[in-house]
This record gives structure tokens, sequence and C-alpha cells, in this order.
């Protein structure tokens, strides 16, 4: 790590450590408030403003004084987050028994019950980072999946949060740490709604290609293990309600690929839902449609896309002729 990144990084850890600190010294209602402040502050300064106005505007329809109200909502649900976050060292666990209700809840219960492991599959969406805690408390061996931020020593700082509520965490790239979790019965916790970059599986979402990280569906298809979606709703200040909905293995007859994309459309069919209900608990800055299938195409191939000449289909992720339909192969498309 060069000098200057390295002195960066320790200047950020030190800021985001005295803030925690300060956080964990207020009561709760009032680190929330803060953290939806800075949430605020942040939309005012304009920090990912473009995004989250271009994705209102094109994917909900809204403009005007109503986009700018489910923005600023938006990025004061992501503030407060954060500030809980930060808060968690001081939460005691057994509050979250009066916090969070659930829905469902019976489905994961009978998969474990059953010895099987399970995938969850949530999203940036309410207060996601308590949600794994609740879910402990009620008995399941919960387990994240995570990236890595660039700033290694506040991603530690904010692992070892997680770790004081009981909550275990393997690396997204970690196939085999997330396969030993779920045939020891756990429960592997993911967030799949960000862009899945120019290797995703590309499935439906607000009616547009989005390329969609497989790692869960991979998993669970790996392992043998049920399919679960939930994201939590907000519903006050210390009330958060779950419903959980499992996602059925997907139809006889496909192949692995179909079969992918089949689980994936309907992980975003469930998560466009919730999003449409509550649009102010998603994380609509960030780029989640910026990845197509154009990018995965060069040459002749790339030439006949743009002209319309060949469409993707999602639901075969494969390339056909416009009109007809008679399908196009493009090598090296999976």
């Amino acid at each position: 790590m060069k000098t200057f990144k390295k002195l960066r990084y320790r200047l950020e850890y030190a800021s985001v450590q005295a803030a925690a600190r300060l956080l964990q010294a207020l009561p709760l209602g009032v680190a929330q408030a803060a953290g939806r402040g800075a949430g605020r502050a942040a939309w005012a300064l304009g920090v990912a403003r473009a995004a989250a106005n271009e994705n209102l505007s094109r994917f909900l329809g809204l403009g005007g004084a109503e986009r700018r109200r489910v923005a600023s909502a938006a990025y004061a649900n992501f503030g407060q987050t954060m500030g809980e976050l930060a808060w968690m060292p001081a939460l005691d666990p057994v509050e979250l028994d009066s916090m969070f209700t659930f829905d469902g809840l019976e489905q994961m219960q009978a998969a474990k019950d059953a010895g099987r492991g399970i995938v969850c599959m949530s999203a940036h969406y309410g207060n996601w980072e308590w949600m794994g805690a609740a879910l402990i408390r009620r008995g399941f061996k919960v387990c994240y999946l995570i990236g890595t931020q660039s700033n290694p020593w506040v991603d530690e700082l904010f692992n070892r949060y997680r770790g004081k509520v009981g909550i275990q965490f393997v690396r997204i790239h970690d196939i085999r740490g997330g396969l030993k979790v779920l045939k020891a019965g756990g429960l592997v916790a993911l967030l799949g709604d960000q862009d899945g970059d120019k290797w995703g599986t590309f499935a439906p979402f607000f009616g547009a290609q989005a390329s969609t990280h497989s790692i869960g569906e991979l998993l669970a298809r790996r392992s043998g293990s049920a399919l679960a979606f939930g994201v939590p709703v907000r519903l006050g200040p210390r009330r958060h309600h779950l419903k959980v909905e499992m996602i059925p293995p997907p139809p006889e007859g496909l192949t692995e690929v179909q079969g992918t994309a089949w689980t994936l459309a309907r992980y975003n069919a469930l998560l466009e839902a919730a999003i449409r209900e509550h649009p102010e608990h998603w994380l609509w800055m960030h780029h989640r449609w910026r990845s197509i299938p154009l990018h995965r195409l060069a040459g002749v191939d790339r030439a006949l896309a743009e002209s319309g000449e060949i469409a993707f289909d999602t639901a075969a992720q494969s390339w056909h002729r416009v009109p007809g339909g008679a399908h196009y192969p493009v090598e090296g498309w999976k």
C-alpha cells in the first residue's frame, strides 16, 4: 500500500472510529437522528445525487418534489442504518426480541429443523445490518457473505461490530467457506441488489435487464440449501418487520444457466415489489443498471447488437436474431 493511501486510510479509520464511539455514548434515538441528518446532508451536498435522480426518474417515473422527497428519505435511511451499525456495540441483543416482528419465518425454521442450510438473499433495504442479529435471537446461526471495503481498517472495524452480536462472516468470493457454513446447517445472508458487473446473470428488474450476482443461487444449488428472500421494513425507531418468502427451485427441463436466470428473476421481482411499497427504504444512489449485455460483446457481434439485428433473451441468457427469433451463438457467452 502506498504511503499516501495508507495515511488517508488511517485518517479515515480514526475519524470513523471517533464518530462511532460518540454515537455509542448517545441514546439510540439521538444516534439515529444523527445518522439521518448525515444522510440528508450527503443528499444536500450532491453525493451521488445524479445517480439517485436518474434511477428514480427512469424506474419509478418520479420527478419534482416527489423525487426529491423520496431521494432525501432514502439518503436519511442509509445514514440512519450506518449510525445504527456504529451503535451496535451498545446494543443489547435482547432488545431485538421486541424490535423485530416476523412473517413467514416458520418456513426457514422448517428447513433448519430438517438440517438444511439456508441462503437468505436480502438487499440494502431498511436496516439490513440488524436483521442478522434479530435472526440470531430466533436461533439461526447467521453468517454474512460480504465484500471487502477499500479501507481495510474500517472494514475490520465494522466486522468487529457485527461480531459483537454473534454475526459471523465469510468473503463473497469464498465459495468453500460459504458451503461449509451451509452444510453445517447455518444461514448465509447476502445482499444481492448491487450491479453484478458484466459477468453477472442478467435478469429483469424494474423492466430493464439488470446484471445480478448469482453467488446466492450458486451456494444454494451446490449445497442443497433452502433459498429465501427477506428485507426488513422500518416501521419506527425501534420497530422492524421482516417478511420471509421462499424462492422455489426452478422448473424442470431448464439448463443450469437458465435455472440460475429463473431464480434471480424471482429474487428481483420480490425485491422490486418491496421497493415499490417503500421506495425510501432502498439505496437509489447506486448505479444498479450500469452493466448491460452489450458490454460483453465485441467485433461483429457488438455491431449486430448495436444495430438491433440481435437481441438478448434474459430467460435463455442468449442472443437471438430479430425478427424471427432464431438463436444467435455468441462465442464466450455463458
